[in-house]
């Protein structure tokens, strides 16, 4: 999860590093520089600034969290908050993101915190193996979606996140939440983030299983049980 969120909290920096030098690189050469220009480039490192915030008191909530804490939660606020954190950086990858989700869902039982953490890690995988089926690149298209769902199905709260890419091998689909068991090549992944994941979803009553089909995508159910 580090790298995707260094990658994203790149995102802003740039933005800042950008316009900043721009101002700097215009006043050192005694230039003038247009009120509607000055204006645009303030406003961008206004808001990215905002946003490098956002994301780092994210992370800094869950530094603290060590323990597990449940409460009653709505799955679809968690899973929005996720999202935001790497909004931009799929946006900026083309990836389009599809919501399918059904309003008033009951609250479960879960770690706030936790349950983003997975749903983050869940987001990067997605992003990965989309880009592992269309390498990036000026000339890369493809049918790059992401989809998030959740419903609720007899008691039982359902969320989905399931992508279009590269999707895995039936003969280690069953492998995949061991520890440090990873499809990624070497150095590009410790194998950690299903596994994390899969324990916080049993430590919150839920589970986790996955479907997928090599060459067209894969699909990660979540279940939990309804708070009473």
């Amino acid at each position: 999860m580090a790298s995707g969120v260094a990658h994203e909290l790149n995102q802003p920096l740039s933005v800042i590093k950008t316009a900043s030098s721009f101002i700097i690189r215009k006043t050192n050469q005694h230039e003038k520089i247009e009120d509607q220009i000055m204006s645009t480039m303030v406003s961008k490192i206004d808001t990215s600034v905002d946003r490098a915030s956002k994301i780092i008191n994210h992370m800094r909530l869950f530094a603290r969290k060590s323990d597990m804490e449940l409460e009653e939660i709505n799955v679809n606020v968690i899973l929005g908050n996720a999202f935001e954190i790497f909004s931009q950086q799929l946006k900026l990858r083309d990836i389009e993101v599809i919501w399918d989700t059904e309003e008033n869902l009951p609250e479960i039982k879960a770690d706030a915190s936790r349950l983003e953490q997975v749903f983050i890690n869940l987001l990067i995988n997605a992003r990965d193996a989309i880009e592992e089926l269309y390498p990036p690149g000026p000339d890369a298209k493809g049918d790059k979606k992401i989809i998030l769902k959740t419903r609720l199905a007899g008691g039982i709260v359902i969320a989905e996140v399931c992508d279009t890419g590269i999707g895995i091998p039936e003969a280690i689909l069953d492998r995949i939440f061991e520890p440090v068991f990873t499809t990624k090549e070497v150095g590009k992944g410790t194998g950690l983030g299903l596994s994390i994941s899969y324990g916080i979803i049993k430590d919150c009553g839920g589970n986790i299983t996955a479907k997928s089909e090599p060459g067209k995508g894969t699909c990660f159910i979540m279940k939990f049980p309804a708070a009473a």
